[in-house]
């Protein structure tokens, strides 16, 4: 694990290198996606910290968190409306909060992106909503996983295989970011980081 985590922060160390540059048609949509991979960006790194710390059950819903806020970033790019971009990008006052509280949940947003978001984009999200969704859900909730896996203990293939998604997502988010750059040097380095650090990633397996 140990030999994961240190790879894992340098491929971290990349993709926080590509989301530096700037889009190359700023807009609102593209600003807030920015800060939404950010903060996806954080969940993943603050994974890494608590799995080092042996805080498993936390990291484990840190995973869902990090997803969740990369299909948000893709969903305000390609599917959100205008109105809906406004509210979530709205100066934060009571109101504002309450009008936001009211943008679709993940599922709403992955089919409102069916037919507009590049397959490409489309296809790792769905996958890791098929595959890990409703299990990271039961650790966030105080669910059967949480409570066998905290009580059993956490098996070092399933910590793996949720560092290596986390690290995925990351990579999702280099590859997304790198096309609202429409910088083709930038495009070309994010895919040739899929190889230079093949060994982090499980390309979404199962997080049960």
């Amino acid at each position: 694990m140990d030999k994961l985590l240190s790879r894992s922060a340098e491929y971290e160390d990349f993709v926080y290198g590509l989301l530096s540059y700037p889009e190359a048609e700023p807009s609102s949509r593209t600003h807030g996606a920015k800060i939404l991979c950010a903060v996806a960006m954080e969940h993943g790194q603050s994974l890494k910290i608590l799995m080092h710390s042996h805080a498993f059950t936390s990291a484990l819903g840190l995973l869902r968190l990090q997803y969740e806020a990369l299909v948000r970033a893709h969903w305000l790019v390609f599917a959100a409306s205008d109105t809906q971009v406004e509210k979530l990008l709205a100066e934060l006052t009571h109101e504002s909060a309450k009008a936001g509280n009211s943008t679709p949940m993940v599922g709403d947003m992955m089919k409102a992106m069916e037919g507009k978001a590049p397959p490409n984009a489309l296809q790792p999200l769905q996958e890791f909503k098929e595959n890990s969704y409703k299990a990271l859900s039961s650790y966030i909730h105080g669910g059967i996983h949480a409570i066998s896996r905290k009580s059993k203990g956490y098996p070092i293939p399933l910590l793996e295989n949720v560092l290596k998604n986390s690290n995925q997502l990351c990579g999702v988010s280099s590859y997304f970011w790198a096309q609202m750059t429409k910088n083709p040097l930038l495009m070309a380095q994010a895919m040739h980081s899929f190889n230079k650090y093949q060994d982090c990633f499980n390309y979404l397996q199962n997080s049960n």
